[in-house]
C-alpha cells in the first residue's frame, strides 16, 4: 500500500499498537490533524465552489481549459466533503466502541471513490491537455468539446466506474478499522485501484515534461504559434501540476526513504501521519493558484466576491491595485534599463 494513501485514522491506529507515542501525545497529534483538516475544508470548499460559479457566471473562462478546472474543482469538493465522513467513522470507533464494517463504509463513502478515481484521472487529463496545447496549438483550437471531452475523459470515467462497479460485486461485512475508500474495497480491487492510480499518476509526468520540454523548445526558437491566452493558461496549470507533483510523487518517495535509511520508526510514523496535508492541498488549492497566476482570474474573483462581501472585495481590490502598480513599476525598471555607450 502506498504511504500517501493512508490516512488520519490508520496512521494513529498504528502509533497506538506499537506504543511509539503515549495517550497524551497521541491525542494532541490527533487533534492538531483534525484541525487541520476542517481548516482544509473550508478554505477549499469555499475557493472550488467560488471557482465553479465564476466559470458558469463568466463564458470567457468556458475554455477546454476551464471546463476541465471546474470538473476537477466538482471532484474535490467532493473529496472535501467526504473527509467529514472518514473522521466521523474514525471518532465513532475510538470514542464509542463503534465497530466499522466494509459493506456499510462502502455504501456510505463510494461516491468519495468515484471522485478520488476521477480526480485521479483528471488531472492527467490537465497535463494531456496542455500537451496538446503547445504540441499542436493550431489544431487544438478545431478541437469541439462534444467530441473532445468524451475522448478524453473515457480512461479516468472507466477507472471511476470500474472502480465502483468491482467493489459492489466482491463487496464484504468484514470489520475494518477505519472507512476510507482503500479500507472500502476489498483486497484484491484495492490493489488494481492503486495500480491505476500510480499509472494516472506517472502519466501526468511523464506529459508535464514532454508539454515544458517542448514549450522550452519553442521559446527558444521564438515560436509564435502559441496565442497569448494559451500562454496566460500555461501559467496556471504549470503551478497546479506542479503541486500535484509535489503532493503525489515527492513526499511518498521521501517517506519511503526515510524508511528504507532505517530512520527512528516513530518519527516515520507522525512523519506519515501529517501525509495526509499533502492530499488536502492538492483538492484545496485550485482556486487560489488560479487567483494568484491569473489577474482575469483575480478581477472576476474580486468582482464576485464583493457580492458576496462588499469589506472583503474592498480590502481584495486595494491588494490588486498595488499588485498592478507594483507589476508596472517594475515592468518600466526593465525597460528603462541600457548598456550605456562607452566612448574609445
Amino acid at each position: 500500500m502506498l504511504i500517501f494513501n493512508i490516512s488520519i485514522e490508520e496512521q494513529f491506529n498504528i502509533m497506538k499498537k506499537f506504543e511509539m507515542i503515549d495517550e497524551e501525545t497521541y491525542k494532541i497529534n490527533r487533534l492538531i490533524i483534525c484541525s487541520i483538516v476542517f481548516v482544509f475544508q473550508f478554505f477549499g470548499l469555499f475557493g472550488n465552489v467560488n471557482l465553479i460559479v465564476l466559470t458558469y457566471r463568466k463564458k470567457s473562462l468556458q475554455t477546454k481549459y476551464g471546463l476541465i478546472m471546474v470538473i476537477l474543482a466538482v471532484m474535490h469538493c467532493f473529496c472535501l466533503f467526504f473527509e467529514y465522513f472518514n473522521v466521523g467513522f474514525g471518532i465513532a470507533s475510538m470514542y464509542f466502541d463503534y465497530t466499522i464494517r466494509r459493506n456499510i463504509c462502502f455504501y456510505t463513502i463510494f461516491p468519495y471513490i468515484f471522485a478520488h478515481s476521477l480526480q485521479t484521472g483528471t488531472i492527467c487529463v490537465l497535463a494531456f491537455d496542455l500537451f496538446l496545447t503547445i504540441a499542436k496549438p493550431i489544431k487544438y483550437r478545431t478541437y469541439q468539446i462534444r467530441y473532445y471531452f468524451p475522448v478524453i475523459f473515457s480512461p479516468p470515467l472507466f477507472y471511476a466506474l470500474y472502480s465502483i462497479i468491482a467493489g459492489f460485486i466482491f463487496l464484504d461485512d468484514d470489520v475494518i478499522q477505519l472507512c476510507n475508500p482503500p479500507y472500502a474495497l476489498v483486497a484484491k480491487i484495492n490493489g488494481q485501484w492503486y495500480i491505476l492510480m500510480m499509472t494516472f499518476t506517472l502519466l501526468t509526468v511523464v506529459f508535464y515534461a514532454f508539454a515544458f520540454g517542448l514549450l522550452f523548445y519553442k521559446v527558444n526558437r521564438n515560436s509564435s504559434d502559441i496565442r497569448l491566452i494559451e500562454r496566460k493558461a500555461m501559467k496556471t496549470l504549470k503551478v497546479l501540476i506542479v503541486i500535484f507533483v509535489l503532493t503525489r510523487l515527492i513526499t511518498t518517495f521521501l517517506l519511503n526513504i526515510l524508511s528504507y535509511i532505517g530512520i527512528d520508526k516513530e518519527v516515520i510514523t507522525l512523519a506519515q501521519s501529517y501525509n495526509i496535508v499533502g492530499g488536502l492541498i492538492g483538492y484545496s488549492q485550485n482556486a487560489y493558484v488560479c487567483y494568484f497566476r491569473s489577474t482575469e482570474y483575480r478581477s472576476l474573483f474580486i468582482e464576485q466576491i464583493t457580492k458576496l462581501s462588499p469589506a472583503v472585495g474592498k480590502h481584495l481590490s486595494k491588494k490588486e491595485t498595488s499588485m498592478r502598480v507594483t507589476t508596472k513599476w517594475q515592468h518600466s525598471q526593465v525597460s528603462s534599463m541600457h548598456i550605456p555607450h562607452v566612448e574609445k
